[in-house]
């Protein structure tokens, strides 16, 4: 595999923060300001992949329509001059996925200011006409404090109009297969209750340290978001409050309809509730 050059423009790569299948995150320095920001970079083999290249273009676009300081600010995207990339603000923060490995005793203390930060920054992206699509731990960066920024817009996606719904009209399922919503399965128009489902997967596997649902195979894995009920919450973690165990219940309905009706819904509620028995969660 080729390497990605150590300077791009005005940028020095100094140090890996993510690795994807087609894409690397750096933290880099721009000569030019001296300000440390984050790269991400197309992999010098996909480098004239039109598919890359189309996913890095909406992905900026997505987020330049968005204003919220829990979802990743990107400045820049560049197309000439080396790999294709994106420049971005700098938060130095690991996943929610590598801080799982500690265990949820470790998030337990600022799970309650991750889980709403997260449901701010997703209502902030749906009242500006986007659904992300991939809500899942590896796309949430969280810092010491709980604070929180939502990255990986390269999905996102306008829900589905009156018209279209009406017309039947489907599209390829996109997502990951343990946070998918059963409407995303069937290929679907999505709306922001498909976020809604995913953040309930999420909050149920950061609470457990465990997904709702798994299987041996994708397929397996996909019949149990279509038809099998979800686990109860408290099952898996006897320190889980009746009312966080009942929101992620009802987040997890299969029917987008029998859902909390917006993400704003599902801020309000865990705002006013506790995680945890017995910590301040």
């Amino acid at each position: 595999m080729a390497r990605i050059p150590e300077h791009i423009g005005n940028l020095t790569l100094m140090r890996q923060l993510g690795l994807g299948r087609h894409c690397q995150v750096w933290e880099a320095v721009d000569s030019g300001s001296g300000r440390r920001v984050a790269v991400k970079v197309v992999v010098p083999e996909m480098a004239a992949d039109p598919g890359q290249r189309r996913l890095l273009r909406h992905e900026f676009t997505v987020a330049r329509s968005l204003d919220h300081p829990g979802i990743i600010r990107i400045d820049s995207l560049s197309m000439a001059g080396g790999p294709p990339h994106l420049v971005m603000e700098l938060f130095p923060h690991p996943n929610l996925r590598r801080q799982l490995t500690a265990g949820v005793d470790a998030l337990a203390p600022r799970l309650h200011r991750i889980v709403h930060e997260i449901a701010e920054a997703l209502d902030h992206m749906h009242s500006r006409g986007w659904v992300h699509r991939d809500v899942k731990p590896d796309n949430v960066l969280a810092a010491a404090d709980g604070a929180v920024k939502v990255i990986d817009l390269a999905i996102a996606a306008r829900p589905l109009g009156l018209v279209g719904r009406l017309l039947g009209r489907k599209g390829p399922a996109q997502g990951t297969t343990s946070y998918i919503a059963p409407e995303q399965i069937r290929g679907g128009g999505v709306d922001p209750r498909a976020d809604i489902y995913a953040l309930g997967c999420t909050v149920f596997e950061l609470m457990t340290g465990s997904t709702p649902f798994s299987g041996s195979t994708a397929e397996e894995l996909l019949r149990k978001h279509l038809s099998a009920p979800p686990p109860a919450l408290e099952a898996f973690n006897p320190n889980a409050t009746e009312s966080v165990s009942r929101l992620v219940r009802q987040m997890l309905a299969k029917r987008p309809e029998d859902r909390p009706a917006t993400m704003r819904d599902v801020a309000r509620q865990v705002a006013g509730m506790r995680f945890h028995k017995r910590t301040g969660g």
